[in-house]
């Protein structure tokens, strides 16, 4: 797709769409009915100008489409997010450990708030996360900039097109080069509502799992972990299930002093870009105290 982005809106050379009406065009980028009636009442899509109708013809040399209707008021805070990429659409934030995706009605700032001070100057760009990392987690976080394209970045995720890579510390030694695929059903633990359980009444989750290093001497390995499903302390539960929980986990492991957090990171995110339809993917350096460990185990 050809397209620049001027104002709060999205430019669009009609040549390079392979649809042709605008109905079409709706199916492919802008799944929500809601959004396609908002843009058509407000006049926010137009062809060379002029308004549209669904089955309209895409005929002509522009379409344009206001990609950030609506209008917000941020807060300028002092540690504002730390953005890995950021486009049209995305922005890629790398959350810190202890801190919350969105709020949980505590007054604590949370990583929405840090991405939102970001943006206290243009009142009409969003900050939607697409997804959330446990409090003790870090790692990158994919936040929506368009809520004209929020329906389809959840379709994305839903449809399991945004695959999210996470790095494990682990207790315990596993042979570098070993793959398996964790199969276990997860449900909540009745005792403890802050805690997941393996539970075969349970939603279904699947975990893919290597290892890529393996410190013998100081009993820790090194895992790559992929989601096929996204359910609530996932990875945690599930390496917890076969004997390798992740250093530091307070509700599945137990306390480490070889790194100063919980041993999980979201190191890489990758997805098809809609408008630039090319593959992208973004990786994120890991915090000194696992560099640390990954550098002691490689």
């Amino acid at each position: 797709m050809q397209y620049y982005v001027e104002d709060r809106f999205l430019h669009i050379d009609i040549g390079s769409l392979f649809v042709s009406t605008i109905q079409e065009f709706f199916d492919n980028y802008i799944p929500s009915k809601k959004v396609q009636h908002l843009l058509i009442q407000n006049k926010q899509i137009l062809l060379d100008g002029n308004p549209v109708k669904r089955e309209d013809d895409i005929a002509g040399l522009h379409l344009d489409l206001c990609i950030y209707p609506e209008t917000y008021e941020y807060q300028k805070i002092s540690n504002e997010a730390d953005v890995v990429y950021e486009d049209e659409l995305f922005a890629i934030v790398n959350k810190p450990k202890d801190v919350l995706v969105h709020s949980d009605g505590n007054e604590e700032v949370t990583l929405c708030q840090m991405l939102e001070s970001r943006y206290c100057d243009n009142e009409y760009i969003a900050a939607y996360p697409i997804h959330r990392l446990d409090r003790q987690t870090s790692g990158l976080v994919v936040f929506s900039k368009s809520v004209v394209f929020q329906p389809l970045l959840d379709q994305l995720l839903a449809n399991k097109q945004i695959r999210r890579n996470y790095l494990a510390f682990v207790k315990g030694r596993m042979e570098p080069g070993k793959s398996l695929t964790i199969d276990k059903p997860i449900g909540k633990d009745r005792h403890n509502p802050n805690k997941r359980i393996i539970h075969e009444g349970g939603q279904n989750a699947l975990t893919k799992v290597r290892c890529i290093a393996c410190n013998k001497a100081k009993d820790y390995s090194i895992l790559e972990c992929s989601l096929d499903t996204g359910r609530t302390h996932q990875i945690r539960v599930h390496l917890s299930s076969i004997g390798y929980p992740i250093l530091n986990d307070d509700l599945y492991g137990s306390a480490s002093d070889l790194c100063i957090r919980m041993g999980l990171f979201a190191e890489s995110v990758e997805f098809y870009h809609p408008l630039k339809e090319d593959l992208l993917r973004v990786e994120c350096d890991l915090p000194n105290d696992l560099e640390k460990l990954y550098m002691q185990a490689i």
